[in-house]
């Protein structure tokens, strides 16, 4: 399995918690938010990255969701909004699943969802704490970081959408290598990781109690 990390693994952890959680959506209190899945194709540059060369599937998502109009709950005809303002937050997994480095996430400034970051990280803390998380070690860092990543977020954020993103800082040594395979995969991470973005989920969703 070549991509392992980049993005083998961020997938199946979204297959996986969309699976695990279905039962369990539709006695759920937040009636009004739901769980989209998306799988960008096109993030590398054919010849050299750029604005133009680069981020192909998430660039063409965004403008079309951008330009779509539709009528807003509130019933009347005369009130439009854009599909891509009923994202409350987009949620990015890439890099996920190497044991080396150890994985280090961080909240980039400036993507709007500190918040929702911190609950990340309380909630790792929380599961550490029951015995529940695969780790001893934290992913979710306190500290901010101020080292933008060019990543399928970029079109979105440009537009206004708050977002997290799941990237770790420093890359896996097997970044873009043919040794970017399940030989390079630590599975206690890779169950640490979906543990607590599923919870993460689940909370925001109305699943948990929050």
């Amino acid at each position: 399995m070549i991509a392992a990390t980049d993005s083998a693994v961020p997938c199946a952890m979204m297959m996986d918690i969309a699976k695990t959680l279905t039962p369990y959506i539709y006695g759920r209190t937040a009636q009004g938010i739901g769980l989209q899945l998306i799988f960008f194709d096109g993030e590398e540059a054919f010849v050299q990255w750029s604005e133009t060369d680069s981020l192909y599937g998430s660039r063409h998502l965004a403008t079309k969701w951008e330009s779509k109009w539709f009528p807003t709950t509130s019933g009347s005809n005369f009130e439009l909004s854009r599909e891509i303002d009923r994202i409350d937050v987009l949620l990015l997994l890439d890099l996920l699943g190497a044991a080396f480095p150890f994985p280090q996430i961080s909240n980039t400034v400036g993507l709007g969802a500190t918040q929702l970051f911190i609950q990340l990280s309380l909630i790792e803390s929380e599961l550490n704490q029951l015995g529940c998380g695969s780790s001893a070690n934290k992913v979710f860092q306190s500290s901010i970081s101020y080292n933008a990543v060019e990543d399928d977020h970029i079109p979105f954020i440009r537009k206004g959408v708050p977002v997290l993103h799941l990237i770790p800082v420093p890359f896996p040594r097997v970044w873009h290598t043919a040794n970017d395979n399940e030989q390079a995969l630590d599975y206690n991470i890779i169950d640490h990781l979906t543990t607590v973005v599923r919870v993460f989920v689940a909370k925001y969703l109305g699943i948990a109690p929050l």
